[in-house]
Order: C-alpha cells, then sequence, then structure tokens
C-alpha cells in the first residue's frame, strides 16, 4: 500500500515529468525526436496533396500549425530539453559547433549513470545543433501565405475542369470578332438580305396604312434580322425571345461570371509574385545549410535532420511551383489558363458601334470583364435588331 501511496506523490509525478538528463530514459529522447520526424513527414505529405489534388487545405494547415506552434518553437519537446539540460552539459555551444565538456562530478558518477550521461551527451549534442535550423524553418512556416499559395493551384484545377482552355479562349476571340462584324453591317447590306419583310411589303402593300399590317411587316423585319444573325458565331450564347428581344444563354453568362471571380481573385493578391520569392530564398538558404556536413552522433538526429531537409524541400517546391504559375497569369501567358487574364485580341476592332466597346485596360488593377463582353453584345445585338425594324425599313 505505501509503495502505491507513493508513487503518486507530488515528487513522483514531478520526475515522471522530469525532462533532466538523469530522469531520463534515452528511449525516451529518441521517441520524442521520432514525434517530431514523423509532424515533419506529415507537412510534407499534405503540402504534396495540396498542390496536386487542393483538397486538403485544413489537413495542411493543421499539419504547418503543429510543427510551428509546437514541434519547432521555443516550448517544443526538443528546445524544452535543450533549456533544462544546458547547465549539465557546460561548454555546449549554442550553435552545436563545440561539444560539450564533461563537469567535474562526472567522474563520481557510478558506471551505469557515466553510461547514461555519455547517452543523453549525445542526444543533447544532435539537439542543438538541429535546433539551429528550427527558427529559420519556422519563420517560413509563419511567413507562408498558405491560402493564396493553394488558391493559385485551385483556380488552375477549377478552370481545367471547366474546360476553360486555349480553345476556349479563342472562342470568346471569335464571339467578339463576329459581333464586330454583325454591328458594322451597312443598313443597305441588311436590307438587302431582308427577304421575308420585302416579299411582305410587296404582298401587303395596299394596306399598309392599317396598324395590323404594319405590325406584321415589323414581325417580318424581326425574324429577318433573326435570320441573319444566326449566321454569326454570337448567336450561339444567345436565344430568342420572340418580338425582337434576345438574353444571352444562362450557362454562358454564367461561364463568364464564373470566369472574372477567378481573375478577380488573382487580382486581389497581385503582389503574391513578390511574397513568394522572399520565401523561395529563404527555403533555399535552410536547404543549403541543412546539407552542409555536420557531424551528428545518433540516429535519431541523423534521420530528422534528413527529414527537415526533406520537409523544406517540399515547401519550398510547393511555393516555387505556385510562384511559377502566378508569374504567367501576371505576364499574360499564351497558354490557358493563364491567357485568360488579359483581354481577348479580337476586343481591339470594336469601334463601338451600338455600345459595343469590350475592351478592358490593366486587367492586374481591375479585374477581367468577360461577363461584361456577353452583356454588351446583347445591348448592341437589342439595339441594332431595334433599329433594323423599327427605324430603317420601309414602314416606320
Amino acid at each position: 500500500m505505501s509503495e502505491i501511496m507513493n508513487s503518486n506523490t507530488p515528487a513522483a509525478e514531478e520526475k515522471t515529468n522530469s525532462m533532466l538528463w538523469e530522469d531520463l530514459d534515452p528511449d525516451a529522447v529518441r521517441k520524442e525526436f521520432g514525434k517530431v520526424h514523423k509532424n515533419l513527414s506529415t507537412l510534407a505529405a499534405e503540402i504534396k496533396t495540396l498542390a496536386e489534388e487542393t483538397t486538403n487545405f485544413d489537413q495542411a494547415k493543421k499539419a504547418l500549425e503543429q510543427v510551428r506552434d509546437r514541434d519547432l518553437s521555443a516550448s517544443g519537446w526538443i528546445a524544452t530539453f535543450i533549456a533544462e539540460n544546458t547547465s549539465a552539459f557546460p561548454g555546449l555551444n549554442g550553435d552545436g559547433s563545440k561539444r560539450a565538456s564533461k563537469p567535474d562530478w562526472y567522474h563520481i558518477l557510478l558506471p551505469d549513470k557515466r553510461k547514461k550521461y555519455d547517452e543523453m551527451l549525445d542526444f543533447m549534442d544532435d539537439a542543438v545543433k538541429i535546433k539551429v535550423y528550427f527558427k529559420p524553418f519556422t519563420d517560413i512556416l509563419r511567413t507562408l501565405p498558405l491560402k493564396d499559395t493553394f488558391r493559385v493551384f485551385a483556380i488552375m484545377k477549377h478552370m481545367k475542369t471547366k474546360g476553360w482552355n486555349e480553345t476556349e479562349y479563342q472562342l470568346i476571340n471569335k464571339d467578339i470578332e463576329s459581333v464586330c462584324a454583325l454591328l458594322k453591317l451597312s443598313w443597305g447590306e441588311m436590307n438587302s438580305k431582308a427577304v421575308l419583310s420585302e416579299r411582305y411589303y410587296k404582298e401587303n402593300i395596299s394596306r399598309m396604312d392599317s396598324p395590323k399590317t404594319k405590325e406584321g411587316y415589323i414581325k417580318q423585319r424581326q425574324e429577318d434580322y433573326l435570320e441573319l444573325i444566326k449566321k454569326y458565331e454570337i448567336y450561339k450564347s444567345l436565344r430568342y425571345k420572340g418580338n425582337g428581344r434576345y438574353y444571352i444563354y444562362g450557362e454562358r453568362l454564367a461561364s463568364m461570371r464564373t470566369l472574372d471571380v477567378y481573375m478577380g481573385k488573382l487580382v486581389l493578391m497581385k503582389d503574391l509574385d513578390d511574397r513568394l520569392k522572399t520565401l523561395v530564398a529563404a527555403a533555399d538558404k535552410l536547404m543549403d545549410a541543412l546539407m552542409k556536413n555536420v557531424v551528428l552522433h545518433t540516429g535519431a538526429g541523423q534521420s530528422l535532420r534528413t527529414k527537415l531537409l526533406e520537409a523544406i524541400t517540399t515547401l519550398r517546391f510547393f511555393v516555387n511551383s505556385s510562384l511559377e504559375n502566378f508569374t504567367k497569369f501576371k505576364k499574360g501567358s499564351e497558354e490557358a489558363p493563364y491567357c485568360f487574364m488579359k483581354c481577348p485580341k479580337a476586343a481591339d476592332s470594336a469601334q463601338g458601334w451600338f455600345g459595343f466597346s469590350p475592351k478592358w485596360s490593366d486587367s492586374w488593377s481591375n479585374g477581367t470583364g468577360y461577363m461584361e463582353i456577353y452583356r454588351k453584345a446583347l445591348y448592341g445585338v437589342m439595339l441594332q435588331s431595334h433599329d433594323f425594324a423599327y427605324v430603317h425599313g420601309r414602314v416606320q
């Protein structure tokens, strides 16, 4: 009974929770090194998945916070282990460049205690050397704009899924070209194609003073315009409601609205490339440091340093890939989906006929205007259709 009570005394609990070398088992230290190793592996795996599948943002964020705020922080197990045992290992440099000298009392320890001290000295020496990399690593994790960096990959994936490729971009160009060609037609050219209304007029010329006959003529003019516009590419995106009225096909308008939203998200983080360049440089510097020849004494220490290098390499690839893709958006690369950030070239040929002037200026200041292209196209068609039917026919 006394033994059970003694195991629950404050002194016993304190010894159990102690991180002093004499109270620790080497296997326990090895296990703690292994926990950090495992969490770094998790972080690297989540970051890789985030770039490839863009479905695990919350998991990646959690893994990042675990490494940044716990494992590699000043309150993490390794940092605390060093702080608790510094006085027992005098002369150990903060950067780990010099192995500790043994204290005077080392020589009066019993053989098994000296053996344990020597093992702990190896762990302590490795811990100090590895801890040198913790701050630059956590600085990178702290300044990494994870959501924005990930969003570049997510936007690209969604655009690819929706079929926004070079062909689709050229279809928008063709729509603009067709609207320009339609709206600049002269009334003479259009009247020469007004077969239905001309026939109606000739058949009903004697009754054209009748309001009902005039209405019939107007309807034929509207039908003539419908037959005319059907020959132009833009009609694939329009629907005729009757009585000279048109509307934009709902799926097309929604597609353009979504496209503007995606481009707008990129515009909101227009300085992302500068931030990512700084992170890539910091990652390169840390990778160089981790690849230098540093003597480590334990398998756990060697494995942990290797995992730190693997993790920062994965992070560097993630950041740099996002940077490369974002830069292509910023430069308006000819490839899809990057090309959608710049105004289609066909917009340069628009001269403002019936209000159709779809060209926008700097996409990175005001965003893109794909939905506006189709709205202005609809507005121009409606005006031209109205004037063709009511103003430029034989009956007004």
